[in-house]
């Protein structure tokens, strides 16, 4: 295949090539994939083989006759594609659009040509040309003979016989090439034999001019079926994305229903009673809603994995949540409860997810409230 030829944009494709090169665009397209990953890098990727697609679209639509507009059934489905592999990853969406693309890339290679063009590889055009001049420029170099000093009348004879042996050997060769092309009629089964590809071609071209309705409306059914699994099989990953956003505000809403008793803290925080489940709150966070902790996964924000008091001692959170309204609750184990209230009324400090609070007067917040008095 020459390469030149792939960024011509005044010559002609044949079906064959076309459908040859677009493959190889897809090709690249999901190696790039396996080499880079389904990362914006592909981007870069498509900048260098997109143009490829557009060109021989152009040429394949400049052979058939069609209006280079419809270079859009290749380069839709190629871009919908890219947008799948970097931002989608639904496998069944982009099954369904490279079924698409093959489509289309099938229907303009189907295209039957109205130019005539002789084919070089399957393409015509200023690159085969100048390609061809090469060629007969390096042929009338090597028939050139170059002049002898001091040769004798028997090497000119010779010389003379030679070129004219040549040149009856290059009629008897053109004569063989008019009696060759003269009996294609005489000779139907072995021509056929002889290029395949072309007649099968052909065949395939005028089956779809036959059936073109039949065609296009099994396409659109196959199409339209793929189409629908695809939105289907994103329905269920979409849901669960809504409910896991939605866990931390269905927490909130449901915590009314359990009583809450509370004090605040001089320091800006404050202990929450649920039952003998003891909460220390704060505000001031921003982002949205989160799980920062979990003991039972040990997974998070690591600084949040344990509350230490001044004198030493720490007790772990069994969760620490960011909540909707900026406030940060860590939970504690019933176990820890009472010492953990008596340590807020008698250290001079503690730290928890990276902040440093002060327990100055902590022991009268919290003699205020009786729920809380019970544990001193």
């Amino acid at each position: 295949m020459q390469l030149k030829s792939l960024l011509c944009v005044n010559g002609l494709d044949n079906g064959q090539r076309f459908a040859t090169v677009s493959g190889l665009i897809y090709f690249a397209l999901l190696l790039a994939v396996v080499l880079f990953s389904p990362s914006a890098a592909l981007y870069g990727v498509a900048l260098f083989i997109g143009p490829l697609l557009a060109l021989t679209s152009i040429r394949r639509l400049r052979d058939s006759g069609q209006s280079p507009k419809l270079a859009v059934l290749t380069l839709l489905p190629f871009l919908l594609v890219l947008i799948t592999l970097v931002h989608i990853h639904s496998m069944m969406l982009l099954l369904t659009l490279l079924v698409v693309a093959g489509l289309a890339i099938g229907y303009l290679a189907l295209l039957p040509a109205v130019t005539g063009a002789n084919y070089v590889q399957g393409y015509s055009g200023p690159v085969d040309m100048s390609s061809n001049k090469v060629t007969t420029d390096r042929a009338s170099q090597r028939v050139r003979v170059e002049p002898t000093l001091g040769g004798d009348d028997n090497a000119a004879t010779s010389f003379a016989a030679d070129s004219n042996a040549e040149s009856v050997q290059a009629d008897e060769l053109a004569q063989q090439e008019r009696e060759h092309d003269s009996s294609w009629g005489e000779q139907p089964s072995h021509r056929r034999r002889a290029q395949p590809a072309a007649l099968n071609m052909a065949q395939l071209q005028q089956a779809l001019q036959v059936n073109k309705k039949w065609l296009f409306g099994i396409s659109g059914v196959l199409v339209s079926v793929m189409l629908i699994g695809s939105i289907w099989s994103l329905i269920p990953t979409s849901e669960a994305e809504v409910e896991t956003a939605a866990l931390p505000e269905s927490v909130i809403e449901s915590a009314p229903q359990t009583e809450r008793v509370s004090t605040a803290m001089p320091d800006g925080f404050s202990l929450v009673l649920e039952e003998d489940v003891l909460i220390m709150r704060w505000l001031g966070e921003t982002g949205s809603p989160t799980n920062l902790w979990s003991l039972a996964t040990a997974k998070g924000d690591k600084t949040c994995s344990r509350m230490r008091f001044n004198n030493g001692t720490e007790y772990r959170p069994l969760v620490v949540d960011l909540l909707a309204d900026t406030g940060t609750e860590a939970r504690f184990s019933p176990l820890d409860t009472e010492a953990i209230i008596v340590d807020m009324a008698r250290r001079g400090n503690v730290s928890l997810c990276g902040y440093n609070f002060s327990l100055k007067g902590s022991q009268a917040a919290l003699g205020k409230v009786a729920a809380f008095r019970t544990y001193l």
